[in-house]
Order: C-alpha cells, then structure tokens, then sequence
C-alpha cells in the first residue's frame, strides 16, 4: 500500500513529527517479530500518549489505511507484520500500572506494561498475577491477550482470558466499547483474547490479581526417557491432581539450558519441573502423591528445591530454554500446538519420528499440564535444505496435532505462519463464522488484515462436523425453516417464557451425555440437559463441575443466558447450529487453543440468537469445587457490536431471544 503525502501530514500533526516515522530503518526495525515473517509497513506510528490512541485510529480509518498494533513483537506466528504495508502503531510507551486495589483483587494497567514489571510491583504487595509466559521480562500485557498467551501457571489458574476482567477497547472505525466477562450479551472480552488485534485494539486492562500462596514446593523429576516423563503427566492428571505447573523438557533442551544458564538441572533423558502451593498439609500429601507417580513410572531422581534461591533457579532454566537453544544455531522456529493431555505420549513420538527423518536438530519443550508443547528447531536460515527441512517439518507437527484432535496454537496464535493449516483443523462452516465475526468487527478489513482466516478456504476440502442424530434432526428443522424464513424461538425448559408469534424451536431433547473423560477430566454433553440432573450423573460417578447448585434450567439455557459467568471460563469446546442450518465446532478437550476466534465466548450470553448450542465440553474435577455464582437476568443489549455480528450471522433475524425486545428482534427482517 501507498501511503501518500498528504495523509503523513495528517498522521504528523495529529502526533508530531517525531512520532511518524518513514525512513528505511524504522520500517525495517518494525516489519519483523519472532516468526520468519518479514513485512515493511510503509509507516510508523509511535503513540506516547492514551489519549492519542483512539484520534490515531479513527484518522487511520478515515482513510482506509490498515494498521498493525506493536509492542515487544515476541510473539511467534507474524501476528504483528505488516502483510498489507499500512501502519505500525507502537505502543510501547503506553506502559504502567495506573491503580492497584488488593481489596477487590484488581490492577489497572495500559497495554504496554511489561507482564513481568506487573508482577514485581505485586510481589511487593504479596500479591501475583496468575499468567506467566516465558518471556514475561519483555512481553506485554496488552500482547499477551492479543495472543491469549498464558505460560506454565495454566493449568491452575486459567489462561489469560480469565485473569483479564475488563478492558477498554477500540474498535477499528475508532469506536470506544467496555467489554467485561459479566456483562450482558456475548463474552466479547472472551472473544477478543486471542484475536491477534483482527478486531481491533487494547486500550486499557483490568487485570486479576491474587494473594501469593501461604506456601510453594517446586520438585525436579528426571526421567530415563522422555515417553515415561509424559506418561507421569498423563497419570497425575487421572488422578485428579491439579498442579501450579507441570513443565517438560527433553534431553537437548536439558543440556542447552544447563550450559546457557548453570541452573543445576541433572544430565537425564527427560525432566519435569512440578510445583504446588497453598496449605502445607495439602501440599505434603500431594507431594507424597506426585513421588509415588513418579516413582511408577521409572522416575530416577525426585528432588526438592530446598529454598527459594534453588526454586528460581529451577525456572530460570526453564524461562531461558529459547535463549539457550538460539546460541545453538542463527535461528529458531518455535512450534505451538495442544493436544488433550491423554493425547501427549503418542504425539510427541510421532513429532519426534518426523525430527529424525529431516535430520533436524530440535528440543522438546512443553506445558505438560496443559497439552501445549514448543518444538524448538534450530537452524541456518541461509542454508535452502536445512529451511526447506525445517518448514516441513513444521507442517507435519502441526497436522500431527490436528490428527489428534488438537489445535494449531495453544497460546502463540496463527498470524501469517498457521493460516492456511487453519483450513486443516475447521470445517469450512466455522471458517465462514470466523469471516463473519471479523466483517462484523472490522468491515472495511482494517485492523490487522490477512491473519488467522486462510485464503480460499471455500475451495479446500476441509473436515466435517460429526453431528449425533438428534442434532441432526434439530439441523433439519432449522434448514426447512430457513428455506421457508420462518423465525424461531430458541428455548430450552423454557424457564426464560417469552410471548411471541414466532414458532418455538427446543432443545430439551438433546439428553446425551456424550463423553465422560478422566483421564482429561472433561465432559462433553448435549445442553438439552438440566443441570441438576447433570450435577447428579456426575456425583454418582465420584466427579465435580463448577455448575451452580440452584439453577433449574437447562445446561444450554445456563450458557446461553451467562446465566453464571464463572461456569463460562470452564467450557473448552463447543458445537452449535447456525440459523442457516449451518454445523460449527470450537475446540474439544483442549486446555489451551488460541486458534481462531473463540465460540465458547461468542454463543455464550448469545440468549441463542446467534445459533443454538448443542453440545459443550467443559473442565471436570476429582475433588469437589465451589459452585458458580448465579447472577440476576440480563438481556442482550443491543449495541454496536451485537448488531453488527447479529447481521452477519442472521442477516434474516430468525433466531429470536426472550431477551430481545421485539422491535430489536425483528429490525433485520424489515
């Protein structure tokens, strides 16, 4: 793209001169991340003030310049080069910590706010913020959850999605909306974590904080190979145990880290760094649990870090194993992929049958806990075998974790470097509704173009829903009434009565209970159920979900209303029919996926105006659990953002919603 004369001189009196850059060097510094995508832009915005960010947009979209939000560039996919040229907004100097209330468990903070300078100031408060990527000394906040990028401390307390509780976002026609997890109508705060700035930008961050634990125990397990190490993984799991982190390296990893940082890790196949905290008598018998795990599976040594110097040195190690791995080579890709944690032995001996047949040199790095795993491949980039090796092995691994049910990213998102894989893991249908979700965002294709959705995608044959036989004959409903545009009105046990002419469309009948899953802890059930019902199947089995005790409906009609946004955070996989008859699915048994748009957040609050859920997995526990918060109905509000994506989805308005006014309901029709 062009970018003329007079539009600099717009940007420069807007931001001053010293901030709008076009000279070689500033395009070059600024069209490059940690990918091995390279993309000039043909400008630079550096903004010093907030209060020039939203005028900055609003110009940019003026004049249908596209823009790319920057700030440390460490992620790993090309979510941040300039595919289309345009502008780079830097936002760099929007850093710091503007309020900490320990009271109500919160801090404010501006999007460029280095994580790792977040959780300083709150160790001094004897606080932390859950999130913890690798990179946290450089990485910032508003990236993180741009990338949805969480780190070792997952698998505990959540991915950054859920540690976020409110931001202030700009729309990419330059628009200010507040986006909160509780509000009414969709989790938009969900949907746009993980978005890679498609949907516009991060202005400012409320973020979770929580007390630091009473007490923290870390262990270092060696292994004689890397299959048992995972294997201890697999089985702690199934016995319910919950770690603060399970984190795995394999032998090359191993000995770069030891010799790039001394951090005292011993000469072994495979290793893992596990970490509990809370109470001390938990912790005791939940270390007398891991050892005996470990021990089960031929675990050599099983040590203690006996202080709190010898714990951060342990992840120290861990923190720089890129570091170490790139004094091995000029250059290293970093693969990002999950798979359900059942599914971790059998992947990674296939990812490491495909290393050995490139005769690539490459260490396996993983959070264990989470099924998410970062092939490090180091490499000669100059070199056009050993780059010619390395990219196809990437693509390989990556249809290796599609195979099994996997995602493409779990916390590095898709960019330029995934983009066409997508077409591998998603039907072409969800394809379509991610296309839709970001014409709703961003009509005019500004806000970071030509990520996440993959060209062409119509004409390539990807994978097909699988669909029960009672969502079959739901679907076949909803294809006759779409044919004739008969409107429907979605309920569930209808505890949410709504007066309309429109013909009610139920899904009580969808009963199944499709999978009970411990060796993931995961369920995966049709919605038509109620929740008292599922909380007692559940029980009888020794099992637990953060369900609400009180609620009557159905387990479709409590997501759907966001009747209890803590239960929200627990679903990591969702199926649903569109109102043009349309199958899509989301995710699985996936503790991490940060591929694609997230549809648990979008149905969710929906009132199913947007499509009927059919079927939802969500996270299932050993030990009983605190039960959801029901909070008071709210409608849909009808706002900017609903009635864009409700014109996408449902151009006809034939869903209809008791949450709706009728006039709201039915304006697309007219």
């Amino acid at each position: 793209m062009f970018i003329t004369a007079k539009q600099i001189t717009k940007l420069k009196n807007l931001l001053g001169d010293d901030s709008v850059y076009t000279d070689p060097i500033s395009l070059a510094m600024n069209g490059y991340d940690c990918s091995s995508s390279r993309h000039q832009p043909d400008i630079v915005l550096q903004i010093k003030q907030l209060s020039l960010l939203e005028p900055t947009i609003c110009l940019l979209a003026r004049e249908k310049i596209p823009f790319i939000v920057r700030a440390a560039a460490t992620n790993h996919a090309g979510s941040c080069s300039a595919v289309k040229g345009g502008a780079i907004i830097n936002i760099n100097a929007l850093s710091g910590i503007e309020y900490i209330d320990t009271a109500n468990g919160y801090a404010d903070v501006l999007p460029g706010t280095v994580t790792g300078h977040l959780q300083n100031e709150l160790n001094k408060l004897g606080f932390f913020y859950a999130p913890d990527p690798a990179s946290e000394q450089v990485c910032t906040l508003g990236g993180n959850l741009a990338q949805n990028a969480s780190g070792a401390r997952c698998m505990k307390y959540g991915n950054t999605a859920d540690n976020i509780l409110q931001i202030e976002f700009i729309t990419p026609d330059g628009q200010i909306a507040v986006l909160r997890h509780d509000g009414p109508g969709p989790d938009w705060l969900g949907l746009v974590a993980g978005s890679e700035g498609t949907l516009g930008i991060i202005k400012r961050m409320r973020a979770k904080i929580l007390p630091c634990p009473k007490h923290i125990k870390t262990f270092l397990a060696t292994f004689p190979s890397l299959e048992s190490c995972v294997q201890t993984v697999t089985d702690l799991t199934a016995r319910g145990l919950i770690p603060r982190c399970v984190e795995a390296m394999d032998r090359l990893t191993i000995q770069a880290v030891e010799n790039f940082t001394h951090a005292g890790y011993p000469a072994a196949e495979a290793l893992l760094i596990l970490e509990l905290d809370g109470e001390l008598a938990a912790i005791k018998k939940e270390a007398t649990l891991l050892e005996e795990i470990c021990q089960k599976n031929q675990c050599q040594t099983f040590t203690a870090a006996r202080n709190e110097t010898e714990r951060e040195k342990l992840w120290q190690g861990r923190r720089a194993a890129y570091s170490a791995m790139a004094c091995l080579a000029p250059n290293v890709v970093v693969g990002d992929g999950t798979v359900a944690r059942s599914e971790l032995p059998r992947t990674l001996q296939q990812i490491r049958e495909i290393i050995t047949k490139y005769g690539i040199t490459a260490s396996l790095l993983f959070h264990a806990g989470d099924g998410n795993f970062h092939p490090q491949l180091v490499f000669d980039a100059s070199n056009l075998i050993q780059n010619q090796c390395v990219q196809k092995a990437v693509q390989e691994i990556l249809k290796i974790c599609i195979a099994h049910q996997g995602t493409l990213s779990g916390e590095h998102g898709i960019g330029t470097e995934k983009r066409a894989l997508m077409a591998y893991q998603y039907s072409r249908e969800t394809l379509r509704l991610f296309k839709q979700i970001k014409q709703a965002f961003d009509p005019k294709n500004l806000a970071n173009p030509d990520k996440i959705i993959p060209v062409g995608f119509e004409d390539k044959e990807g994978p097909e829903i699988s669909l029960s036989a009672n969502v079959a004959s739901l679907q076949q409903q909803i294809r006759q009434r779409f044919a004739q545009y008969i409107p429907s009105l979605i309920t569930g046990k209808n505890t949410h009565a709504y007066q309309t002419e429109a013909a009610p469309l139920s899904t009580e009948f969808l009963q199944n209970i499709v999978d009970i899953d411990t060796a993931n802890y995961t369920a995966t059930v049709q919605t038509g159920i109620s929740v008292k019902d599922l909380l007692q199947i559940l029980h009888k089995q020794g099992l637990y979900a953060r369900l609400p005790l009180d609620y009557t409906g159905t387990l479709g009609g409590l997501v759907a209303t966001k009747a209890a946004p803590d239960f929200i955070s627990q679903i990591i996989g969702v199926q649903a029919i569109l109102p043009n008859a349309e199958a899509v699915q989301y995710g699985g048994k996936l503790m991490k996926n940060a591929a694609g748009y997230n549809l648990c957040r979008l149905f969710a609050g929906s009132w199913g105006a947007l499509g009927i859920i059919t079927q939802i997995t969500f996270k299932i526990y050993a030990t009983p659990q605190p039960p959801a918060a029901l909070i008071p109905r709210q409608a849909v509000a009808a706002d900017t953002l609903f009635q864009a994506t409700k014109k996408e989805i449902d151009p006809q308005g034939l869903f209809l919603s008791p949450a709706f006014d009728k006039e709201i309901v039915w304006q697309n029709t007219k």
